[in-house]
């Protein structure tokens, strides 16, 4: 119950709410709300005065969490980073200008870096970042960096498998004085270190969109969550994933116990131009089916977000044979995934 909790506290820093003000803004059920709200009350941490609820006095020292304002005025849904966020939003710009470039040997490619701060505004809202451990599996988008300068979570852990990337995180990580990222060179075929297992809170990643790969990928951070009550955030595509492919993931989290509670659609997008991936457009199985094309004008590949929730006592998953390593990038809906040599 600490994400209800959470987030009814995060409500009342801001000044006083109604019942219906604060239900709006929380994730549990109304039962389980209700529940968190009179033990509040009887923890006197929280009080009723007429129609509203609002903190005691007393107990705001004992209250470390922010509020952050990030709900779009115009559409009451969206995200806008340029509220509460807009700080975090001109650092991380800066940050994520001097990355290293996407490598298609990993079959890499990094979302948006705005998109990357929404998925980070959106972790926060959902009461899964602040006092919490997060474990990142894969991370050319820079997520880690996001969240640390949010500066909400207890510990961060990205493990990567591209040196770069791993050297870029610790080091921009060192300079902006956040002793509580820790960064690790991994690949995800191998076992998970046993340090690594259920010792996390919430896990991101973005899976490569091969059957195998997503239960590589998604199986890895199932091994990492502590159980019950903890979270996960996932990139997947309708591009490259179909229904069909769908259908077994969710077939998939639901024999670990885990259930779907949010599908964000296209959350997030692509960026050509600075992803560089013109050089690769003709290893594409989508341009020798449909040949004679242009290079896009657009930014047209995108991803949902996902996010999943531990019901119960989390079953280990079950990780499938790969013969190569090919297996991991490549099956029959890969047609947007460059073909090189090496792989």
């Amino acid at each position: 119950m600490d994400r209800t909790k959470n987030q009814i506290l995060r409500q009342l820093i801001s000044g006083s709410k109604t019942l219906w003000q604060l239900i709006r803004h929380q994730d549990s059920s109304i039962k389980e709300f209700v529940e968190e709200l009179k033990k509040l009350e009887r923890e006197k941490i929280i009080k009723r005065e007429g129609t509203f609820f609002k903190l005691i006095k007393e107990s705001l020292t004992e209250i470390p969490h922010v509020h952050f304002d990030w709900v779009c005025d115009a559409c009451g849904q969206g995200i806008d980073l340029n509220k509460d966020f807009i700080n975090i939003k001109v650092r991380f710009r800066e940050l994520v200008e001097k990355r290293p470039p996407p490598r298609e040997d990993y079959d890499q490619g990094f979302m948006r870096w705005e998109d990357t701060l929404k998925r980070a505004v959106f972790i926060y809202e959902r009461g899964d970042l602040e006092d919490k451990r997060v474990f990142i599996l894969g991370d050319d988008d820079l997520l880690t960096l996001a969240l640390a300068l949010m500066n909400l979570a207890e510990h961060i852990t990205v493990v990567e498998i591209d040196e770069r990337i791993v050297d870029f995180i610790k080091e921009t990580a060192k300079k902006l004085g956040c002793k509580e990222i820790e960064v690790l060179e991994y690949n995800v075929v191998n076992e998970l270190p046993s340090s690594l297992k259920g010792n996390y809170d919430t896990f991101v990643t973005d899976p490569v969109e091969t059957w195998k790969g997503i239960k590589f990928f998604l199986g890895r951070c199932i091994q990492s969550l502590k159980g019950r009550g903890c979270s996960g955030y996932f990139g997947l595509t309708h591009l490259e994933a179909s229904s069909g492919k769908w259908y077994e993931i969710e077939k998939f989290l639901l024999n670990c116990n885990l259930v779907i509670t949010d599908i964000w659609r296209d959350f997030s997008f692509y960026p050509e131009e600075e992803n560089k991936w013109q050089r690769f457009y003709q290893s594409y199985r989508l341009l020798r089916e449909i040949p004679r094309v242009e290079l896009p004008e657009v930014d047209w590949y995108r991803s949902s977000l996902v996010r999943i929730e531990a019901v119960d006592k989390i079953r280990k998953p079950q990780f499938p044979t790969l013969v190569s390593q090919r297996e991991l990038y490549f099956d029959e809906e890969s047609w947007a995934t460059p073909e090189i040599e090496n792989r």
